[in-house]
């Protein structure tokens, strides 16, 4: 009784506080985690040869997949893709999809021009200390301060290995964390109300930086700052 009791009075409070126009949500970001992001958020491009090689490529691996997995599907007669795991149809699905790859990749191999693989995908673990080098580049531009806040939000987004098998980043993608807190009735009877609720979100720049002569330059382009 004392729960609800509580319940119904921090309800009324916030009904006559609502009736004020006084609930709110908070920013959507703080202002200096926003000039951050705004500033030095985006995509910074170590190698920009490759990185063209690397989309030109990419883009002719996925019209290729879409056109031969479609034609496949035309060929056995299937009609949908709906299915459920484990199914007979999601097992032929699975085994169209590895023979259409297997196409895709003799077709159009990951391959640059130097004759090196690349691979066109996130690399979480960015504190590997061959990638050090590459790091340091980014703090000299953005400065020691700077780069604490975002260094937990670096990801390798592509990447080539040479010819000493050592892994050579092509691109590197900054992302920054906020915390978001907004103000109202949340929780139910069961596992209770609460005034307020907290989540992250992550806020990426759209800015596009090139590594020349051995320090990071910032492009005109703007909102172009993609994952590649």
């Amino acid at each position: 009784m004392k729960y609800l009791i509580l319940t119904l009075i921090s309800l009324i409070i916030l009904l006559i506080i609502a009736s004020c126009g006084l609930i709110h949500t908070t920013a959507p970001v703080d202002k200096e985690v926003g000039r951050i992001a705004k500033e030095y958020g985006g995509l910074y491009v170590f190698e920009p040869k490759f990185r063209d090689e690397v989309e030109e490529i990419q883009q002719k691996r996925y019209i290729l997949f879409v056109k031969a997995f479609k034609k496949a599907l035309r060929s056995k007669g299937i009609k949908s893709t709906k299915t459920t795991y484990g199914s007979p149809l999601w097992e032929q699905l699975n085994t169209i999809s590895r023979d259409v790859h297997r196409e895709v990749d003799e077709t159009y191999p990951q391959t640059l021009s130097n004759g090196s693989k690349y691979y066109d995908n996130y690399r979480f673990n960015i504190y590997d200390k061959e990638f050090e080098p590459y790091y340091q580049k980014i703090k000299e531009y953005m400065g020691e301060e700077v780069y604490n806040k975002l260094k937990g939000g670096l990801r390798v987004t592509s990447y080539y290995v040479d010819e000493e098998n050592k892994e050579i980043p092509i691109t590197l993608y900054t992302y920054i964390y906020d915390t978001i807190t907004t103000y109202g009735l949340y929780g139910d009877e069961g596992a209770g109300f609460r005034l307020t609720d907290t989540y992250s979100v992550g806020i990426a720049g759209g800015n596009i930086f090139y590594l020349e002569n051995g320090k990071f330059i910032k492009s005109d382009e703007k909102g172009k700052g993609a994952r590649r």
